[in-house]
């Protein structure tokens, strides 16, 4: 009886503290952290440890995320700059958490993991809010939660480049709900939700995350509308629509575009502007792989190498030590090896488990993972892992057969 009482509490506090973890992913990442910690004390102090970890490498995601983050391990054997090797091996913690994420969930609470997500973006997307207000009309009130990397920067607790595919991700949930919730007041309070998150996207600065919804939205009325024809003619229709309104209403996402676009159109007189060194940054990220292949240039030796290569030309650009791709950092640092297994984390878990959700966050990620290296930053990369637990749980009782 004791023992059957103790389980079932240490299931409650594996619950909670799982949902925790959801409602911080766009807070301070050390808040996750700790968080992780407890959950760890809590798996170690429940028990089974044989079973659990049996479990873990009966299951194909979780070999996966295990193989990505032991090949930067691996590749610290070739790396000649070691204490940046070292950093960027210790980056990749959020692929060993979600062993211990996957190995915590419950089925039956995925929901819960899910709306403490959400709750997070909400409290989040109202201290935006009041930051905008505060910012540019209010400039006497008290001044809000906001981080200072620049002045036009709203995001509560971490910078726009992170904190918008985060809010990108929140609100397509929240819209998921808003379309498959029976109820209708279900249905109105998601729809609420999604506004508020929608108009915090709409001023949150971040390319990425506009980019995000933007494929999840896509990815969501192919959810919903079987007839393949039909979700094309409404994709056709909604994205013009969606870019035209989002132009002409919202000052921030014009003034992104129209500086994307002028960064372009002057990229061959003058590449040192934001999409110009992204441009430099792929380029010659991708003739790094080229030259390293199989096994890349080692964890830590990516700016090194990068300042070797880079052509005379763009001399003027920074010397990177982020290519702003995900993808390429991977193949630049680790080779063929490591893209491959980044590219089978993305197989592994769309085969896995059952919820459509699943192979829609995956497409979002690897579309925003085109223009930035979202694995290697704290936030977005522990999202991912979360978030894919969260998702995938049910996959636990396949990995048992």
């Amino acid at each position: 009886m004791i023992f059957s009482q103790n389980k079932l509490f240490s299931k409650q506090m594996r619950v909670w503290l799982l949902s925790a973890i959801c409602f911080a992913l766009p807070m301070k990442a050390s808040f996750v952290y700790v968080l992780s910690g407890l959950l760890l004390l809590v798996w170690l102090a429940e028990g089974g440890i044989a079973e659990k970890i049996k479990n873990i490498l009966r299951s194909r995601v979780c070999l996966a995320f295990l193989a990505y983050y032991l090949v930067f391990l691996l590749a610290m054997l070739w790396t000649e700059d070691a204490t940046t090797g070292w950093r960027m091996v210790e980056r990749q913690k959020p692929f060993l958490l979600f062993l211990l994420y996957w190995s915590s969930a419950e089925p039956e609470y995925r929901e819960r993991y899910i709306s403490a997500f959400i709750a997070g973006l909400i409290v989040c997307a109202v201290l935006a809010h009041y930051n905008l207000m505060q910012l540019y009309w209010f400039p006497d009130w008290p001044r809000g939660v906001r981080v200072f990397k620049s002045i036009g920067d709203t995001a509560p607790f971490v910078d726009r480049i992170m904190y918008a595919p985060i809010l990108a991700l929140g609100a397509y949930f929240s819209l998921h709900r808003a379309v498959f919730s029976i109820s209708m007041s279900s249905r109105l309070c998601a729809i609420g939700i999604t506004s508020l998150l929608l108009s915090n996207l709409s001023f949150s600065g971040g390319r990425a995350g506009m980019v995000m919804f933007i494929v999840l939205c896509i990815a969501l009325v192919f959810q919903r509308i079987a007839a393949r024809r039909k979700a094309l003619v409404i994709c056709a229709v909604f994205l013009p629509l969606f870019f035209f309104s989002a132009y002409n209403t919202s000052g921030f996402v014009a003034e992104r575009i129209d500086n994307a676009i002028a960064d372009i159109r002057v990229f061959d007189k003058n590449p040192n502007t934001s999409v110009g060194q992204r441009l430099v940054y792929w380029t010659t990220s991708f003739q790094l792989f080229i030259r390293n292949p199989v096994i890349g240039v080692g964890s830590g030796d990516f700016q090194k190498e990068y300042a070797k290569i880079k052509p005379e030309r763009w001399q003027a650009t920074p010397d990177s030590y982020n290519p702003h791709n995900q993808f390429l950092m991977t193949a630049a640092l680790t080779g063929l090896i490591g893209l491959m297994l980044l590219l089978f984390i993305f197989y592994s878990a769309a085969v896995s488990g059952n919820d459509a959700r699943t192979k829609t966050v995956l497409i979002g990620f690897a579309a925003v993972c085109m223009f930035e290296s979202y694995f290697w930053r704290s936030n977005t990369a522990l999202t991912f892992s979360a978030i894919l637990a969260a998702l995938l749980v049910n996959a636990r009782s396949e990995s048992k057969a």
